[in-house]
């Protein structure tokens, strides 16, 4: 179990004011910076994580990576380098929304297409120099986009991040799929440890969500998701929504190819589509026959054995419950 903090609690120059959230790997609460004079985030790795070594470099590789970026569009890790008494991050407080809460909110209608091309060329800007700075985020989503109160945005959260340098090391020390699973690229499940048009996919999605109002692939089922993702390229986006214009359709198509050698080949590419669309000559999307074998079906075997597992678990815990009651 993760420790709890409570209201009013110091750790080192900092004070603990409440809860914001939290996920399997760490919590994050609000927390008064007594010494800069200023709110800020606090995220804790949880403790049973810290006691895991591999699951730990994770954590202090974004420690690592926040030390290589420094972007106005990028939440500011802060006190870097400060002696602290337990491991936690130190993170910029920021006032606004994350893209996710705004979609909510408009629901079922979109935004405007003018305000989801501004959003996201933003982001494909900010990636642009996170891929200069040889760093794959990984975990583009619209929880992880903020939109501040001036129209601009943050990108958060680098928790899974990875350097391009350290690809073949995470290959050898981290061999399950990383991510979310509708923003995730096939060839994560793959288990591979991404690269820059992992990120191209991630950012295709949620143009894809904006402008049609779901993801790609909208199953309940985690097996049938990760089939889908695997054996068969996204319906077309102008199915969802035929008011888009056809070049802007093209744009997004291209971003969320299942081979990954029909995306696009970076992130500057992408972004200078969005903002020339007059010079994308439209091309009516075909997708890809669907395609089961190989890796796929070792992939399908894996989650099916996962499936099992998880069916097994739960009809012993059932029968468990059963047993105790009928003694009782």
């Amino acid at each position: 179990m993760p420790t709890i903090y409570r209201t009013g609690q110091r750790i080192d120059h900092y004070e603990i004011i409440r809860l914001l959230g939290g996920g399997g790997a760490s919590s994050v609460y609000l927390a008064q910076d007594h010494s800069a004079l200023q709110q800020v985030i606090l995220k804790f790795p949880h403790d049973d994580i810290i006691g895991g070594a591999a699951i730990f470099t994770r954590y202090k590789r974004e420690e690592e990576i926040s030390n290589l970026l420094s972007h106005p569009n990028i939440q500011r890790h802060l006190n870097r380098g400060e002696q602290r008494s337990r491991e936690y991050l130190v993170l910029e407080y920021l006032r606004g929304r994350t893209l996710q809460a705004v979609m909510n909110e408009y629901a079922p209608a979109l935004l405007p297409t003018l305000e989801v091309l501004h959003i996201i060329s933003q982001v494909c800007r900010t990636l642009v120099y996170v891929h200069k700075q040889g760093v794959i985020h990984r975990d583009i989503k619209p929880e992880n986009i903020m939109l501040l109160d001036n129209g601009e945005i943050k990108l958060l959260d680098f928790g899974i991040a990875m350097r391009e340098r350290d690809r073949q090391v995470i290959w050898r020390g981290f061999s399950s799929p990383i991510g979310t699973p509708d923003y995730m690229a096939p060839e994560l499940w793959w288990a591979e440890s991404g690269s820059v048009k992992t990120d191209i996919y991630a950012v295709g999605v949620v143009l894809y969500e904006l402008l049609c109002g779901q993801t790609p692939f909208e199953e309940h089922n985690g097996f049938v998701l990760i089939t889908r993702h695997l054996s068969h390229d996204p319906a077309g986006i102008l199915e969802r929504n035929p008011a888009l214009s056809p070049a802007l359709a093209t744009v997004v198509m291209r971003a969320i190819r299942r081979d990954p050698s029909k995306r696009y080949a970076c992130m500057q590419d992408l972004l200078h589509d969005l903002g020339h669309l007059d010079e994308v000559t439209p091309i009516t999307y075909i997708p890809d026959p669907p395609k089961i074998g190989g890796r796929y079906r070792q992939v399908f075997h894996i989650a099916l054995i996962v499936l099992i597992i998880c069916f097994g678990i739960v009809a012993f815990g059932m029968l468990a419950q059963y047993v105790h009651h009928s003694i009782r």
